[in-house]
């Protein structure tokens, strides 16, 4: 499971059109049913199980707790939005530590995707070509907010998209289910890091 964090730049005089969106994405692995991960039962009361309900009520310090998680460093890349029309020009930053979630979290998660308008289990959108790209591997200092920039890194592909028993011929499927949806080019996303 993964969560994105999707950041939009509002001055466009200042910072142009182009890569004024940013994410921070989360990955998540199933843990045991106690390790259910805190910082998503801050929100999971209000996350909507009924097509048109957005918002959360609840209160928590999400600045801390990406920049806690910032520290502990994070993969950087330029792509695309993952959701259709998957608009270029968007700075990753996907944190390399994986928190644990919980079955009863992914079970809501799954609740709240199958009462959407298309009932889909699984939002995930294949993984796109490298191309020309580079993936630097950064870290946050938290007592002074400073990026340590490290060197580009040649990711090993230690997480990827892909669910057990899945195969070519089913990645293919998945492939053609978002076909026409998205935009083309050398900057989409998500890849495997």
């Amino acid at each position: 499971m993964e969560a994105h964090f999707v950041h939009q730049l509002d001055d466009v005089a200042l910072h142009g059109t182009y890569h004024r969106l940013a994410v921070i994405g989360l990955l998540y692995e199933l843990g045991t049913d106690e390790e259910c991960n805190v910082f998503l039962d801050n929100f999971w009361a209000d996350f909507p199980l009924n097509r048109g309900v957005t918002g959360i009520s609840s209160s928590f310090d999400l600045n801390q707790k990406l920049t806690d998680e910032l520290a502990h460093g994070y993969y950087h890349w330029y792509g695309s939005l993952t959701t259709p029309p998957c608009t270029e020009g968007v700075s990753w930053n996907l944190l390399k530590k994986k928190e644990k979630v919980c079955q009863r979290q992914i079970d809501r998660l799954k609740a709240a995707l199958a009462a959407t308008q298309n009932g889909i289990n699984f939002n995930n959108r294949v993984p796109q070509p490298l191309y020309h790209r580079t993936v630097a591997e950064m870290s946050l200092d938290s007592s002074n907010a400073a990026l340590n920039r490290m060197n580009p890194v040649q990711t090993a592909g230690s997480w990827v998209y892909a669910r057990p028993g899945d195969t070519v011929a089913s990645v293919s499927a998945q492939m053609d289910t978002w076909g026409g949806l998205c935009a083309t080019g050398h900057e989409q996303s998500p890849i495997n890091v």
